[in-house]
């Protein structure tokens, strides 16, 4: 059911049987042959776009891992990122109560509106807070630089780099380490995080370079967290039962 797309992501794909299975639930009846469905982003929750699919459509998505739909506009099908690149990799498929839409939960590569907007839905009534970016933007620029990786185009500047090979990734994050270093001394701080972040995306094209995943790390230093807190823990529990030995003592 499930396979990795080439690079590392983990992607929903039914087999044929599979897929007819699951179409059998879907009531097309509604829509005169079609159904809506909604994208969502699986690494952030956004809402990426609302569209239709028909059967021949939903069965292309279920069956390659890539999102297709059907344009009532232009009559046919389409793929999303077919001239873009900025491929939909599904990773779950939910239908809902009344078997008339369907949520899928994707990896976005590059952003998903045409304008140029993360998300579809851009065009707010009411302005809320805009949400401030956390450590899973680190997981949606991995995903690009895998995708340009595994379909490398002349104008990227991580799919050059892969080109040159391992000793070129290295040596450029030596020198990003090196301009830290020296932006640190200096105390401009606008610098340091541009550096610190130049040091980061040439570290994660290192780890897709190596089939590594950048999840990986993360549970590397979750364990490091867990074993460093607990041992804490452990040695203040022991601190506090023997001065509550020592209490009942005096």
């Amino acid at each position: 059911m499930y396979d990795w797309f080439e690079v590392g992501i983990l992607v929903l794909k039914l087999s044929e049987k599979e897929a007819e299975n699951f179409i059998r639930k879907v009531d097309f009846g509604k829509a005169n042959g079609l159904v809506p469905v909604v994208v969502q982003d699986a690494s952030n929750d956004m809402v990426l776009m609302q569209a239709f699919m028909n059967k021949e459509a939903l069965k292309l998505t279920l069956t390659t891992g890539k999102m297709h739909f059907w344009s009532r506009s232009k009559k046919r099908i389409w793929m999303k990122g077919e001239t873009s690149g900025n491929y939909s990799i599904v990773e779950n498929v939910i239908l809902d109560c009344d078997n008339d839409a369907i949520l899928f939960k994707v990896q976005q590569i590059g952003v998903c509106c045409h304008t140029g907007a993360a998300s579809c839905f851009h065009n707010p009534v009411r302005e809320g807070k805009q949400k401030e970016p956390d450590g899973r933007i680190l997981e949606r620029v991995f995903e690009v630089i895998k995708e340009r990786i595994r379909n490398p185009k002349r104008s990227s500047y991580v799919s050059k780099i892969v080109a040159k090979g391992e000793d070129a990734i290295l040596k450029k994050i030596g020198e990003e380490a090196t301009e830290l270093v020296l932006a640190a001394k200096s105390e401009d701080v606008k610098n340091i995080i541009c550096e610190a972040a130049d040091v980061i995306f040439h570290i994660m094209i290192l780890l897709g370079q190596k089939k590594l995943e950048v999840k990986e790390i993360f549970r590397e230093l979750e364990n490091r967290h867990l074993q460093k807190t607990s041992k804490t823990f452990r040695v203040r529990n022991e601190a506090t039962s023997l001065l509550e030995m020592r209490g009942k003592s005096l």
